[in-house]
């Protein structure tokens, strides 16, 4: 039996909290994905299927109106929420990569950088098809209202 105790350099236990922290915050990137698709697969369409039952059920179209735009705006809330933690994460990622030196090929996170911050990125796209989503009802509810009249 070995009696020595075991030493570890300073570098060495830098570098072993990094890989821990690397493999958390990569987990934590991936579980905010899986959050925001698995919440988006259920209320995204659950919030245009509303506008078929509005069609449908004129009686009811405030309610679909309202239930749609809702949830879609619930998504997106929690979906920002969500991002947010996401895009300090991947600071910390990125900063992990460029001390450890690796490759630009390889580093995966600072080759992507912040994606959350570009014009195109996936929280304006929420934002434009949100604003889609309410013209669509106000002209919906407009021409289910003239039917009425």
């Amino acid at each position: 039996m070995n009696d020595k105790p075991i030493s570890v350099e300073n570098n060495d236990l830098a570098f072993l909290a990094q890989d821990k922290i690397y493999i958390q915050a990569s987990e934590w990137i991936r579980m905010v994905n899986t959050i925001t698709w698995a919440m988006g697969t259920i209320l995204v369409p659950t919030s245009a299927v509303c506008v078929g039952w509005a069609i449908q059920y004129p009686e009811y179209k405030e309610f679909f109106a309202i239930a749609s735009v809702f949830l879609y705006s619930y998504w997106i809330y929690v979906s920002f929420l969500y991002s947010r933690s996401a895009a300090k994460t991947r600071n910390v990622l990125i900063e992990i990569e460029t001390a450890w030196g690796v490759d630009d090929k390889f580093a995966l996170y600072k080759m992507q950088g912040q994606v959350a911050k570009k014009w195109y990125s996936f929280r304006n796209t929420r934002l434009v098809s949100l604003l889609f989503l309410i013209v669509l009802w106000a002209v919906l509810l407009a021409r289910l209202h003239s039917k009425n009249v």
